[in-house]
């Protein structure tokens, strides 16, 4: 009976296993065939349990047996569900994708290995959800990372490393949860060993595997910028030193709190200065509060790349870091700060400009003279009464120098001072002018509507044409008495009686208040004469001029004038000024003078209807007199830039007044009796070819350079004949400083440093212009001796 027993049992137990057997090829094959759905498009398949549970060994047996087609069939469709919109399809996709990856950990498929991570990455990117596979599939992408960065297989981990390293770079967004999970494993995969191997190859190795390593050690992030500013700071070769520098900004902002902790250590000046171009690398404006505090590191060479760095990085809060740094940087270094400053530009930077100017005293011998003709040249555009005075004090001690005739400094400032003084003048012209305007415009105010003196004047002027406006009222004409009104209004305005034409205007709408057009037009002529209102004074002195010109072009010329007055000895404008005005004399008397060496010679005394400044205004040239006034002046400048806007609508304008100038000009031969000339020294008429080269105010050539045949030369000067295409072009190299080089010289040529102070029309139809330059240092003549002899010329 116990036999019987035991052979129940197993005959029971085999019966058993013979059902489970069975059912597991049933389930097997209602695997398979849920997987032919599932490959034809059914994904919703993957919600059933039995079937998202056994897919897993379907694709290990797949991959044992080597039926590569089904199992790529079933992964393209796993790694479809897995970005699928649906979050439980996805969920349900990933989950099996990670179960498969579990399943293959050993496999030395790494073709499968590597289908699998991709896959998974490629969820990663998409995901927004963390849900609890995020940690199981972040740990296999660890485990098959680190195997492939092991086994060398470099470029199958690439995209996996791309992909944590756009995460933590915000590239893509995901919830703070999956960014944690993605940062542990990052730095996880940056195990020393492979940083180690991986900085090697990027400093020792060639081609496409030194590349890949660069990427690979970037992708690693936090914990592979630590490693390599690390080693950066221990590195002695220079070549290896720039490549680190190059690879550390490029991990992206999680490198920033690796770089601030090394700044705030104590390290030498190099080590703050390769971090300083790092930070300036990552190209963030946000971080320049990290680089400021080194503009007072005491070692000039990390000044100067903080200063360069701020500068790059750019931001709203870079001017006001570099600004702060006037006050504490080193000498050497404000130069190179104020011209960087002077490219921001902006208002307020004359302020700490001049703050700098004052403070001059202070300034170290080595770099003293470059700052102060460095500032020089930033001030001219700063014309301010501080601006001149400060100017005139550095001249005044400039003067007292060893060599004034070669200070370069000096020369500057004195340029500077010319440039700015005519525009001070004129703002302060101006000022007064509005002021005294306002307080005229009010009293005339006053006088055309309130003044009972100026009404009752008017109304005994219409006494007459009101009698003949209410008898035509009383017929009912009304339409014939506003015509009346009206044009009595129009002749009164012409007429400059303002109080009466507005008085009538007024009495027009009131008697028809219908005719709105006609009160509208002749408020409208009212207007019009008061803006072209004359005074009769002008008329008269300058009537041989208006004669010329038709009315229409006469009263653009008016209007486009200003009117300015001067006090008994005010200047109007100096000798060696840029200042491109005409001055119209109304009333006064000025006088005309030159300075020769260290005495001023009077040449005449102007008055009512004289004209000056033919020169800087027609031919382009520097003032070579002085206007100042005797008496009381009253007369109207006529800038150049307003001028040619004219000319663009009125183009008769400039020949007619450029014929009345030139008739009245007698300047050139003033000069000439005087004796004083721009050139004192001997003219020698000479040709020969020069090669011109503009500079800037420090000696540093512009790159536009430009030929010239001579006309004559002195020790003092020159002038040569070029050709301008734009006759406007000729008054931008006005002031300019050129260097002018004389070369095919039997003797050997040589280089002389000039400014042009004047540019002269030769030749309308070729466009032909003298070029006049006065130079920085005398030729001795020993050197010019052997230029006339050679090039001389009989004239």
């Amino acid at each position: 009976m116990e036999l019987d027993k035991k052979k129940q049992e197993q005959a029971k137990k085999k019966a058993q296993q013979l059902i489970a057997k069975n059912e597991q090829k049933l389930v097997a094959q209602r695997v398979q065939r849920q997987a032919r759905d599932f490959v034809q498009g059914n994904i919703k398949a993957l919600l059933n349990n039995e079937f998202g549970i056994n897919l897993s060994n379907l694709v290990a047996e797949l991959s044992r047996k080597g039926d590569k087609q089904h199992l790529d069939e079933i992964l393209e469709k796993l790694g479809d569900s897995a970005c699928n919109e649906d979050l439980k399809i996805r969920e349900r996709g990933v989950t099996v994708l990670s179960l498969c990856s579990s399943l293959l950990t050993d496999s030395e498929d790494w073709d499968l290995v590597e289908r699998l991570t991709t896959l998974l990455v490629r969820w990663l990117r998409v995901e927004t959800t963390y849900m609890t596979a995020c940690d199981t599939v972040c740990r296999q992408l660890q485990e098959n990372g680190l195997r492939m960065l092991q086994e060398g297989h470099w470029r199958e981990a690439s995209y996996l490393l791309e992909t944590l390293f756009q995460i933590q770079s915000g590239f893509l967004e995901k919830s703070n949860t999956i960014r944690g999970v993605v940062s542990r494993t990052q730095d996880n995969l940056a195990v020393d060993y492979i940083l180690e191997e991986l900085s090697l190859i990027c400093l020792k190795g060639k081609g496409p595997r030194q590349a890949m390593a660069e990427e690979l050690l970037i992708h690693l992030g936090r914990k592979a910028a630590i490693f390599l500013l690390s080693k950066l700071l221990h590195c002695k070769e220079k070549n290896d030193r720039l490549r680190l520098i190059g690879l550390i900004p490029a991990t992206g902002r999680v490198a920033m709190p690796v770089l601030e902790g090394f700044l705030a250590k104590d390290i030498p000046w190099y080590g703050k200065r390769n971090i300083i171009l790092m930070i300036e690398a990552i190209g963030d404006p946000s971080y320049i509060h990290l680089i400021a505090p080194c503009l007072k590191f005491p070692d000039m060479r990390v000044q100067q790349q903080a200063i360069d760095s701020i500068y790059e990085l750019g931001g709203p809060e870079r001017k006001k870091h570099l600004l702060a740094a006037l006050r504490y940087v080193m000498d050497d270094l404000k130069v190179h700060l104020v011209d960087i400053l002077g490219r921001l530009g902006g208002d307020d930077l004359s302020h700490h400009f001049l703050d700098l100017l004052a403070e001059r005293d202070q300034f170290s011998p080595q770099v003293k003279d470059a700052l102060l003709g460095k500032l020089c040249v930033m001030l001219r555009l700063a014309p301010n009464k501080r601006t001149v005075n400060l100017l005139q004090s550095l001249v005044e001690e400039r003067e007292q120098g060893v060599e004034p005739e070669n200070d370069r400094v000096l020369t500057t400032a004195v340029q500077t001072l010319q440039l700015i003084e005519p525009g001070m003048k004129r703002q302060e012209k101006k000022k007064k002018k509005k002021k005294s305007v306002k307080k005229k415009d009010t009293r005339d105010e006053v006088s055309f509507t309130h003044d009972p003196a100026a009404q009752a004047h008017a109304k005994l002027n219409i006494r007459d044409l009101e009698a003949q406006v209410e008898k035509l009222l009383g017929e009912k004409q009304v339409e014939k008495a506003g015509e009346m009104l009206y044009e009595y209004g129009a002749e009164s305005a012409r007429e400059k009686d303002f109080v009466t034409a507005e008085m009538l205007r007024d009495r027009l709408l009131e008697v028809n208040p219908g005719a709105l057009g006609e009160v509208i037009r002749l408020g409208e002529i009212i207007e019009a004469e008061k803006s072209s209102s004359i005074p009769g004074n002008h008329l008269k002195v300058w009537q041989d001029l208006y004669d010329k010109l038709g009315t229409e072009e006469f009263n653009a010329l008016y209007e486009t004038m200003e009117e300015e007055q001067f006090q008994p000895d005010e200047t109007i404008v100096q000798q060696g000024e840029k200042d491109d005005r005409l001055f119209f004399i109304n009333e006064g008397q000025v006088r005309l003078s030159c300075i020769q060496g260290e005495s001023e010679i009077f040449l005449k005394r102007l008055g009512a209807g004289d004209v000056m400044g033919l020169g800087p205004f027609f031919s382009v040239s520097m003032w070579t007199v002085s206007l100042t006034a005797s008496k009381n002046v009253k007369l109207h400048s006529l800038e150049y830039e307003h001028f040619r806007e004219l000319v663009d609508r009125y183009p008769i304008i400039e020949s007619t007044l450029l014929e009345f100038v030139t008739a009245r000009d007698e300047i050139p031969e003033l000069l000439k009796m005087s004796g004083e000339d721009r050139r004192q020294s001997v003219r020698h008429p000479v040709t020969i070819m020069v090669s011109n080269t503009l500079i800037d105010d420090y000696g540093q050539p512009s790159g536009k350079s430009f030929k010239g045949e001579t006309a004559d030369i002195s020790s003092g000067g020159l002038s040569f004949y070029i050709r301008i295409s734009r006759k406007e072009n000729a008054r931008h190299l006005l002031g300019r400083k050129l260097v002018t080089e004389f070369s095919g010289l039997k003797s050997k040529s040589f280089k002389r440093t000039g400014i042009i102070v004047g540019v002269k029309f030769q030749d309308y139809v070729d466009n032909d212009f003298s070029v006049h330059v006065q130079f920085a240092r005398s030729i001795d003549q020993s050197a010019l001796t052997p230029i006339v002899r050679q090039y001389g010329t009989t004239r």
